[in-house]
């Protein structure tokens, strides 16, 4: 992530220091607690995936604390969008998404089993409201470390394009399985 000149130039030293410690320590923190499927371990290729999502990162909205990784459309992460949705293992709109994670949530504290390890990506477009990108911030603390969300770099109308909904509006969108989840980690290399 580049920091603009303005950026560094911020006058007293403990206009910077805050500035240090509010946005490098957050950034730097809620990077290295995420814990990658251990498959991109396994296939030597985790270091890369992690160098690809610290590219580019955007503060979910102004003053939340949490960074969350761009991505670029390319043609590899398209396909592999749309393989997940052509084998049922994409959850569309927000409402849905959140009713079916703490189902699993629920699941995973009956039987003792809370990893912070990513298991989901959660995908937001690049036009949700301020309101919106609240509710994904209450979704995180939620949920933990086991989803991701990640900004793909379209708007609403682009992503419903891409899943073949011609004219439909769609925000967010959830890889439920692991393997739709490592596929497109894996496409962004």
């Amino acid at each position: 992530m580049e920091i603009p000149d303005a950026d560094l130039k911020i006058g007293a030293a403990g206009k910077w220091q805050h500035f240090q410690k509010g946005f490098f320590y957050r950034l730097v923190w809620h990077r290295n607690r995420m814990k990658l499927p251990r498959q991109l371990e396994k296939e030597s290729v985790e270091s890369d995936v992690r160098a690809a999502l610290e590219r580019e990162s955007i503060e979910l909205y102004s003053d939340s604390g949490i960074y969350i990784p761009v991505l670029k459309l390319t043609p590899e992460l398209r396909k592999q969008i749309f393989y997940a949705k052509s084998l049922g293992e994409l959850i569309f709109g927000y409402e849905a998404i959140e009713k079916a994670l703490a189902i699993e949530l629920r699941g995973l504290q009956k039987v003792d089993n809370q990893s912070d390890r990513v298991s989901r990506i959660l995908i937001v477009t690049n036009d949700g409201s301020p309101r919106f990108c609240r509710e994904l911030e209450f979704l995180h603390k939620k949920q933990g470390g086991r989803v991701m969300i990640c900004r793909l770099d379209v708007d609403s109308v682009l992503m419903g394009n891409i899943l073949g909904f011609k004219g439909k509006l769609v925000k967010a969108v959830l890889l439920n399985r692991k393997k739709s989840v490592i596929n497109v980690l894996k496409s962004l290399l």
